[in-house]
């Protein structure tokens, strides 16, 4: 297991090469699209043969290299799991030092749900800790932290734990989802939010807001 450091390095390699996976898959598929095919429309005619109106070599192209691309997404979303874990255990050996804001690592997804967190500012004030109570249960980790983004500005750090955001908790049914609509619904808004960092409650300002990068705030959620 390498250093703090090292691995939130590599997290953020792989988050780069994640981050360009997504945007050639984006322009490929756009481009399948435009033709008005996508992924599963007919490339032959009514007689079997190949249609005449289309590039069926170039669709055929792009389709076989939006599979490949998905498969090596999802190679290297598992990686970044991997190292997360580890910068987790590294956090948590005894007498381990909190690590400092974690480098700032692409957005981007358009996997599943995402979300990121703005903090209006970068103070965070402690808070009692309740044992047992469901405030204090993370529904989701901050994985991604893109590099100028509001969250990353803020402090948000990678590996954070969500346990509430608007008023939104794991008894929130369809939390990713409910988490999205409250950016949505308080863009400019200050809202209150909850994480875990390194297993301590830390009560946080977040205002979802544009700026010059994807969403409203700059990172993303993994469920857990």
């Amino acid at each position: 297991m390498g250093s703090a450091d090292a691995l939130k390095a590599q997290l953020k390699e792989l988050s780069d090469r994640r981050a360009a996976l997504e945007l050639e898959v984006a322009q490929r598929s756009a481009r399948l699209e435009t033709a008005g095919v996508g992924m599963g429309g007919a490339l032959v005619d009514g007689e079997g043969f190949p249609r005449a109106d289309v590039d069926v070599a170039a669709i055929r192209a792009d389709r076989h290299a939006i599979i490949t691309l998905t498969n090596d997404h999802k190679a290297l979303t598992r990686q970044m799991e991997v190292l997360l874990h580890q910068l987790h255990a590294l956090s948590s050996l005894p007498g381990a030092a909190a690590p400092q804001p974690a480098a700032a690592v692409a957005a981007r997804p358009p996997p599943p749900v995402a979300s990121g967190q703005h903090m209006a500012n970068g103070s965070g004030s402690p808070i009692a800790h309740q044992a047992g109570h469901s405030l204090h249960q993370p529904f989701a980790v901050v994985d991604e932290v893109t590099s100028g983004s509001p969250a990353a500005a803020a402090g948000l750090q990678l590996g954070d734990q969500m346990c509430s955001f608007a008023g939104v908790t794991q008894q929130t049914a369809g939390t990713l989802q409910a988490v999205a609509a409250a950016l949505q619904g308080n863009e400019g808004r200050a809202v209150e939010a909850l994480v875990l960092r390194h297993g301590a409650p830390l009560a946080l300002q977040l205002t979802p807001q544009r700026w010059g990068g994807r969403g409203l705030l700059g990172c993303h959620l993994r469920p857990l």
